[in-house]
């Protein structure tokens, strides 16, 4: 118990705290918090600024001058709640839960990293080059931070994503990437009763569409295609002139993203209506996929779960995370290395108490068997 008090005495300051990711000096408090805590230990710390938009990420090594990292644990700093909310839902206990704004996603697990740094034997802090990176903007897409993980990412052996774990303990091994397209038909707006035959329908256009790219998905290799949003069109009696379709893909491994971005870009090239044209626009995302070398991750974390005294289980997750973009520099990566939560951005969040020591144990025995 004597671990979770003085955990919970420094989770109080970061969760009693504005963040949101729109409030950059919130987020850059949270980090000049997190400074603090490192300098402590004596690994070495910096700001970061990141640009005006965001508040300044994190990055606290052990041996700064390492031209490699043998260790990266990351995790980010922002919220997604609007300023108040600190002071309506400050840290509080219930039974084996902690509750606050960003409890567990993710001040819980950035704080465990450096719990995890503190408690480390000294031999592994000689011998091993550990870097812990947070960025400031997750919550909203990491725009600001995506090009500085991954040039921190691309000088790193592994990559441990200290989110918090599932509700029931699990890990993630492997997350799908995303694709985000959006397709706007342009077509000639007519009267429909009068002289329908004058208008191209924008509407059937990318009807027509949707459904083609709705039949690409391929569930023997996971892939999923959904026509989230259709618009068009302004009154029944109008022929639409425009209409806008937008897609979301996602997909186990970057090859099978790239070929499924490949037919879309040719269903999108395609005639649909006679007079209806369309213009595309993308942003894909890479795959955080269960590589060789990732479940020859996954088992040490295995192993140093087992010495902490559980058993570690894990889940493949159809979203997202940094973890995502931390992968595409081809080293493996595993999520949800922090401690267990759930009810993430709703005001029931929480953070599983029973579960904060054993995840700090999981990352220091970690730290022994790389």
């Amino acid at each position: 118990m004597a671990l979770l008090d003085d955990y919970l005495k420094d989770l109080a300051p970061l969760v009693n705290l504005d963040c949101g990711s729109h409030n950059p000096a919130g987020v850059t408090r949270a980090a000049e918090i997190m400074k603090g805590y490192f300098d402590s230990i004596g690994f070495t710390t910096e700001l970061v600024d990141l640009g005006p938009e965001v508040g300044h990420g994190l990055i606290a090594r052990n041996k700064p001058d390492a031209d490699h990292i043998d260790v990266l644990l990351n995790g980010h700093l922002d919220t997604v709640f609007p300023d108040g909310t600190a002071a309506k839902r400050p840290l509080s206990i219930d039974g084996d839960h902690a509750h606050g704004p960003g409890c567990s996603d993710c001040k819980g697990g950035v704080l465990a990293a450096y719990w995890a740094c503190k408690l480390a034997r000294p031999e592994d802090l000689e011998r091993l080059s550990i870097c812990c990176a947070f960025n400031p903007d997750e919550e909203i897409g990491s725009g600001a931070s995506h090009k500085w993980l991954a040039s921190i990412g691309a000088k790193s052996k592994c990559a441990l994503i200290v989110e918090a774990a599932r509700a029931n303990g699990e890990l993630v091994r492997s997350r799908k990437g995303v694709g985000d397209y959006t397709v706007r038909f342009h077509g000639r707006a007519a009267h429909a009763g009068n002289n329908p035959e004058a208008g191209a329908n924008a509407n059937v256009a990318a009807m027509r569409f949707a459904l083609a790219a709705y039949e690409l998905a391929d569930k023997k290799i996971g892939t999923t295609v959904n026509p989230g949003v259709i618009e068009g069109g302004t009154a029944p009696n109008v022929i639409p002139e425009e209409a806008l379709v937008r897609l979301d893909t996602r997909y186990w491994f970057d090859a099978d993203g790239d070929a499924l971005d490949k037919q879309i870009r040719e269903l999108a090239s395609r005639t649909w209506v006679e007079g209806v044209t369309q213009e595309l626009s993308a942003s894909c995302g890479p795959a955080m996929p269960l590589s060789d070398a990732t479940r020859a991750l996954v088992e040490k974390i295995n192993a140093a779960a087992r010495e902490a005294g559980f058993e570690a289980t894990w889940v493949d997750a159809g979203g997202g995370s940094d973890g995502n973009r931390i992968a595409k520099a081809g080293i493996p990566v595993v999520d949800g290395c922090g401690p267990a939560g759930a009810a993430f951005h709703t005001d029931r969040e929480y953070l599983r108490l029973d579960t904060v020591e054993e995840r700090i144990r999981m990352l220091v025995n970690f730290f022994k068997l790389c």
